[in-house]
């Protein structure tokens, strides 16, 4: 059986997470992982309407595709992320991680105090910012996946049903906050703790 697009992405975020803390310092790998969480949250947030336009069409063009295969409806979508990512976040992320208090109604000034407790060893803290890093991101490449879905001629709940597998009630589609916790919400199933770090 095809695996879901939301439990393929699960082991890229977890082999990530792997790949980073063979790379960084375990002093460093606390901060690297908030700071990069924050940098994805911030891009999505800033390119929201974008995100949400293929499903904004005027009542002639619903159902129209703008291309003809996910591949390019998502290569497109992914594009657009690291053009605003590069231009319009990377300037201002790290003055953001130290002054935002939350972002996505996620308390981000709670973030910064475990990155502080995690850099000392606090492996609970650790499992805490790796788990949030898991959540959001994979939400928010599961938002991406969405809107390319979008551009394919696909409603909004029917692609949100292809890519977790699940129908869910109460989705606000019209809310990134909602869409976040809920693509947030279905991939966490496939989440496992990584071992200890320290």
């Amino acid at each position: 059986m095809e695996q879901r697009y939301s439990e393929t992405l699960s082991g890229i975020k977890v082999n990530k997470l792997f790949a980073w803390r063979d790379r960084y310092s375990k002093q460093e790998y606390p901060y690297k992982v908030a700071f990069n969480l924050l940098y994805e949250m911030l891009v999505v947030e800033k390119m929201w309407d974008e995100i949400q336009s293929p499903y904004k069409k005027s009542f002639l063009n619903i159902g129209k595709k703008s291309f003809n295969n996910f591949q390019d409806a998502h290569k497109f979508v992914m594009d657009r992320s690291n053009i605003i990512a590069r231009s319009d976040i990377h300037p201002i992320v790290e003055n953001k991680y130290k002054s935002l208090d939350s972002i996505a109604g996620f308390n981000w000034a709670s973030t910064r105090n475990r990155v502080l407790k995690a850099q000392t060893g606090d492996n609970k803290e650790v499992q805490e910012i790796e788990l949030a890093y898991y959540f959001y991101t994979c939400g928010i490449e599961l938002i991406y996946a969405w809107s390319a879905l979008g551009y394919l001629g696909t409603d909004q709940e029917s692609a949100f049903m292809q890519l977790t597998g699940m129908v869910m009630g109460g989705v606000d589609y019209g809310s990134y906050q909602s869409l976040l916790n809920f693509f947030g919400q279905t991939a966490s199933m496939f989440y496992k703790p990584l071992p200890n770090l320290f």
